[in-house]
């Protein structure tokens, strides 16, 4: 697909196909062929489209060795971009995650790298965009250059002012979490304190969502530490640029040792729920009721419950109009889990063995439509083995994509009056991941809907969409 530009609606790729049977069809290992099966010492993965070219692109993160930036060649392989990018977007290191986003507002997606150290800790970095896959460094200029062991980072206009701020989850003895607030200057301030968001456990992600439906993000800190976990954070957003503490009152104080987080709408009722993966303790699955309190109900994941857990995401996988679940495992086989349209999540994997990497410690997962045929694709970091990219054979029109989205924005699909499904757009997911900020739905083939999509702060617009189009907007 080729460059889309324009305000509303600027592309639209019809695949007016005939509806098929909704089956979980084979994902097939192409990782080779396409160029990505890096074997570093894998952490993160990051996707967005650094060239502006309507496809995404794919950025490794390594903990020792090499980072990689993989530029698509416009159908689903990559070429290595890494050596050409701009100096330092390797940053051979130690590496966590990263995370794309637009700090700046100028159209281009920046890069910042979240650094721990193998010997002393390394500084963070903020690559600045040049929307043609290349990237200069303005870690010192933006006052972001953190030195601490930073695990994950992760944008969110937390106060509404229509910039991106960033968010620094950081582990080890005494380390205090970083909220930066964006100038809209190109700068940032610390403003961890007087936000209240200054957590000092051992934390692995910090992830956003609006979990209470009061139109700003909150935050979702996962904690962990060897043997006896920690219990992780709600931080509640007041809307006036502070945050209360209220993961226990909330009832997602997982007190396992967390590594992976994923909030998702999993049951279609328009609220963020929350899955938590546990390294130590079981994996949970967490209903919201809408305004921000939660039901635990992780018994609603079959075989879900093992553990070494940590890299979660969700994608509906089989276009049948519900999330499913994809988790790495740090230690024996990876999960695939269908939903059954009501939350309920049932184990695939032993009909697909190749995506279990079986005795493989898998890191960070994501889901990405690689070669934008509309359906989800799907890309794991492994840990001293080749990564992994799998191509989705769903192949049918019964699919529906928004771009052109900032974080924080909402995106609902009606049919007539009844709302079908919800999605939120996040900068961070499950362990050291980042998907496309791409609103996807599973949808009947040849059908039209009605789609709000409402931007951080509340502006909002509707259109009209048939399936089986990709659609941006601004």
């Amino acid at each position: 697909m080729g460059k889309m530009t324009g305000y509303c609606l600027i592309g639209c790729v019809a695949a007016l196909l005939a509806a098929a049977p909704v089956l979980a069809q084979e994902f097939v290992d192409v990782s080779q062929a396409a160029g990505v099966a890096d074997d570093g010492l894998g952490k993160g993965v990051a996707f967005a489209d650094v060239n502006n070219d309507g496809f995404v692109d794919l950025y490794v993160s390594n903990k020792g060795g090499a980072n990689k930036l993989f530029i698509n060649k416009g159908d689903g392989s990559f070429r290595d971009a890494t050596a050409t990018a701009g100096a330092g977007i390797d940053a051979p290191g130690f590496t966590m995650g990263s995370v794309f986003g637009d700090y700046d507002g100028d159209g281009n997606v920046d890069l910042y790298l979240a650094n721990g150290g193998q010997y002393e800790i390394e500084a963070n970095r903020l690559f600045k965009g040049n929307g043609d896959g290349t990237f200069a460094d303005v870690t010192a200029a933006a006052g972001v250059g953190l030195k601490e062991f930073t695990y994950s980072a992760s944008f969110a206009d937390y106060d509404n002012d229509g910039d991106l701020d960033l968010y620094c989850a950081n582990y080890g003895v005494g380390a205090k979490n970083i909220l930066y607030q964006n100038n809209g200057d190109g700068t940032f301030t610390d403003v961890t304190d007087a936000a209240g968001v200054g957590d000092k456990s051992w934390s692995w992600m910090g992830v956003w969502a609006d979990v209470d439906n009061d139109g700003d993000v909150d935050l979702y800190v996962v904690n962990g530490r060897y043997p006896a976990g920690e219990r992780n954070k709600l931080f509640v957003n007041n809307g006036n640029g502070t945050f209360a503490e209220a993961g226990e009152a909330a009832g997602v104080a997982d007190a396992n040792w967390g590594l992976g987080a994923s909030f998702a709408d999993i049951d279609n009722d328009g609220d963020q729920d929350l899955f938590v993966s546990n390294y130590i303790g079981g994996n949970n699955l967490y209903l919201n009721d809408g305004q921000g309190s939660f039901t635990t109900v992780s018994d609603q994941i079959a075989v879900g419950e093992e553990g070494w857990g940590k890299g979660p995401t969700f994608g509906d996988v089989d276009h049948d109009g519900d999330l499913d679940l994809y988790e790495g495992d740090c230690k024996l086989a990876n999960q695939l889990y269908l939903n059954d349209g009501k939350g309920n999540f049932a184990n695939v994997a032993d009909d697909q063995p190749q995506l279990q990497c079986a005795t493989v410690r898998t890191k960070g997962t994501a889901f990405a439509d690689v070669d934008n045929d509309g359906d989800l694709d799907l890309y794991v970091i492994n840990w001293g083995a080749e990564n992994r990219l799998y191509k989705n054979s769903q192949n049918d029109g019964n699919w529906l994509k928004i771009a052109g989205l900032t974080f924080g924005t909402k995106v609902a699909l009606y049919d007539g009056a009844q709302l079908v499904a919800t999605r939120e757009i996040k900068s961070a997911t499950g362990f050291c991941a980042q998907e496309p900020a791409v609103a996807h739905f599973g949808v009947q083939a040849d059908k039209a809907y009605t789609v709000k999509i409402t931007a951080p702060g509340g502006e909002s617009q509707t259109l009209q969409v048939k399936a089986g189009q990709f659609v941006s907007v601004k």
